[in-house]
């Protein structure tokens, strides 16, 4: 390394430094910008799908499931840029001369472009195309391109706002990307091959072989070197290609990562390539020797986008940022692969499960990976996170009611986000989902249960809100225990092999429903452990209780069945209610609310994902509530009824003032 570089690089780490130091001064609560009507706070801020440098180097932005972030770099002041957008983000570009930046993508019925000085829009274009989704934007000059899923092409001219023309491409699957200047594109498309585009003219001129057909040769990324005269491919075969765009033949395969590819990157000067994959590894490769240069490890999670500076930045010019579903975007030194600065944190993938604590004073939400925030509810902010060990991939999630415990079983296998639309994809690599732990979250402690060592790994498992008890279950029976001393409390048997898909405690934690997939719940009294089940009532869908214990409602596709656990049905037989109701738009995720008139579910409606309300005794819609990008995994309400609490696969916690919203509908 030269004297100059070594200077550089010395003056980029110290800045960076200063750099960790000013980001927690700036830091804002821009989480609650562009909250839907009825939400109270957003807790996340969503996957990154996406990060994009300003040709000076002065902003970062980054995309995620649920809108825009934009960082002043280098001082790390974050600014969210909500306003018009619906759906996901997963297509930026800057103009050339750094004014505008344009935003757009998946399930996203509008294009805004932003007046980044000034941080406010400057123009919204309305997509007309169905699906309303774009796959890539950039900019050639000051006309504006982007390309959807329908291989449509739109020009716009950005200073006036309007649509100059539309090209059709006859190309296919989601990775596009265009070059650096626009005039050119590249597409992964379903039968293994990348077909190249010239914009200018609207045609193909190329078509080279990329990784071969089939999942496990799937391309999931692409990249353009700056002067588009190389083409990298990243693959789930684990290999990154190549490829000269002027001969259309393979230059190299490059061979060192033990994951699928799933983020590539070239340096401004063209002499380095970053390559990141699904077991957290970022590699630097030199490109003149084609060989690793060096390895850059501190993520937890696979890593989802990457992005040099601008090479003739200064401070930080040539600097890398990785963005990962650890939720974190990071600066790397890329001559000595230094980790420089953590830039940014509070990017959730997947959030599974949600719950208040007992206190009402803050709140847990768990991911995916095994990951647990808590919030404070007075100020909005994260508190801290606890991360369990080996957090790749999970089977089974699980909070107690009240927060006080966290229960997870999984495995190190691979995961990777769909950039450009809903899902993921998940390996079988790294064993079965056999790994369980146990937590509590007040204390980060882990919880040894030897005792739990030897039985089948199979099982589903609750946590009483109080008493600390853990109920673990299978198709034989279910077995209780007290989590802090391992003495077994009792054993309930089945007369039946019972198909158990969840435990779930009454919420005051004396009753134990055992919900199947189609059939009513077994009930137990756990005081007594008797068996106080209903009678059998076929095809329900969701089984729970109310908010204060005293009922069991059973849904079904036309109506709900309301069950009153306070009346011994030797007394009363006709202690459940049926009433009638179109339910077909319900999905699984159901609570009552503390009243008991409104049934809160989870819904879909095409491409939207929102909160559907239904008045029980009327059998009548009472609308919704919209606000998620993605399907919703966990509905709660607070303690005392008065906060509703929706969790979702965009990452994202919504709180809803219950009252109001409520009273809007009575």
């Amino acid at each position: 390394m030269n004297v100059a570089m070594k200077i550089k690089s010395l003056f980029c780490l110290t800045f960076l430094l200063i750099l960790a130091i000013l980001s927690t001064s700036f830091a804002q609560d821009n989480t609650q910008v562009g909250l839907p009507e009825g939400a109270i706070a957003r807790l996340g801020k969503g996957g990154i799908n996406i990060m994009r440098f300003s040709s000076d180097g002065a902003y970062l932005a980054v995309g995620t499931d649920v809108g825009v972030w934009l960082y002043t770099v280098p001082d790390g002041k974050e600014t969210a840029l909500f306003t018009g957008h619906t759906g996901h983000v997963n297509a930026l570009a800057f103009s050339p001369d750094g004014k505008y930046l344009a935003s757009g993508g998946f399930n996203n019925s509008i294009l805004q472009v932003w007046d980044v000085e000034t941080k406010s829009k400057h123009s919204t274009l309305t997509l007309t195309q169905s699906p309303n989704t774009l796959s890539a934007l950039t900019f050639y000059g000051k006309t504006l391109i982007g390309i959807n899923r329908l291989r449509k092409v739109a020009y716009w001219n950005i200073e006036i706002g309007s649509n100059l023309s539309e090209a059709s491409f006859v190309v296919s699957g989601d990775k596009v990307i265009f070059s650096q200047d626009g005039s050119s594109l590249a597409a992964a498309n379903r039968g293994g091959k990348i077909q190249l585009w010239d914009t200018t003219t609207n045609s193909q001129y190329a078509t080279l072989a990329g990784h071969g057909d089939g999942r496990d040769m799937e391309i999931l990324s692409l990249a353009f070197s700056k002067d588009k005269k190389i083409l990298a491919s990243g693959s789930a075969d684990k290999t990154v290609k190549l490829w000269d765009t002027q001969n259309h033949t393979e230059l190299a395969t490059l061979k060192a990562h033990n994951a699928w590819i799933t983020a590539i990157a070239f340096s401004g000067d063209g002499k380095t390539i970053a390559s990141g994959d699904a077991r957290e590894s970022i590699k630097l490769w030199d490109l003149e020797s084609q060989k690793e240069r060096v390895t850059l490890t501190g993520h937890k999670n696979t890593i989802n986008a990457l992005a040099f500076a601008p090479e003739s930045t200064p401070v930080y010019g040539s600097c890398l940022a990785s963005g990962s579903a650890d939720g974190t975007i990071r600066f790397w030194n890329p001559d000595n692969g230094e980790e420089l600065t953590t830039f940014a944190a509070g990017y959730t993938e997947w959030v599974k499960a949600v719950a208040f604590s007992g206190d009402g004073v803050t709140l847990a939400s768990a991911a995916y990976n095994g990951t647990v925030d808590v919030w404070s509810l007075n100020t909005r902010q994260k508190l801290r996170s606890l991360t369990v060990e080996h957090s790749n991939k999970s089977g089974t999630i699980v909070l107690s009611p009240k927060a006080k415990y966290f229960a997870w079983r999984g495995s190190e296998g691979m995961f990777y986000f769909n950039p450009v639309g809903f899902g993921f994809q998940s390996s079988r690599e790294g064993g079965d989902l056999s790994n369980r732990q146990f937590w509590n979250i007040a204390t980060g402690e882990k919880l040894s249960l030897p005792w739990l060592e030897g039985h089948d790994r199979r099982k589903v498992f609750a946590i009483s809100p109080y008493n600390n008890i853990l109920v673990v279950g299978n198709d034989q029976g279910i077995r209780a225990w007290h989590l802090k001393t391992g003495t077994e409390l009792f054993k309930l048997n089945t007369e039946q092999p019972l198909s158990v898909r969840r435990l779930v405690f009454s919420p005051d934690g004396k009753k134990l429903a055992a919900i199947s997939n189609s059939d009513s719940p077994k009930v137990w009294d756990i005081t007594t452990q008797r068996d106080i089940s209903p009678p059998n009532i076929e095809n329900v869908r969701v089984s729970l209780f109310s908010h204060d214990s005293s009922t069991l409602a059973m849904i079904r596709k036309s109506g709900i069945y309301l069950w009153n656990l306070d009346i011994e049905l030797a007394d009363k037989p006709n202690n459940i209610t049926y009433l009638s109701g179109k339910l077909d738009g319900f999905r699984g995720r159901v609570i009552l609310s503390p009243d008991g008139t409104i049934l809160v579910g989870s819904g879909s409606d095409m491409w939207s994902y929102p909160i559907q309300l239904w008045d029980v005794k009327a059998g009548r819609s009472l609308g919704t509530l919209s606000g998620h990008t993605e399907p919703i995994e966990k509905l709660v309400f607070s303690q005392d009824g008065k906060t509703l609490a929706s969790g979702s696969a965009d990452g994202t916690v919504l709180l809803w003032d219950w009252d109001k919203i409520s009273a809007k509908r009575k």
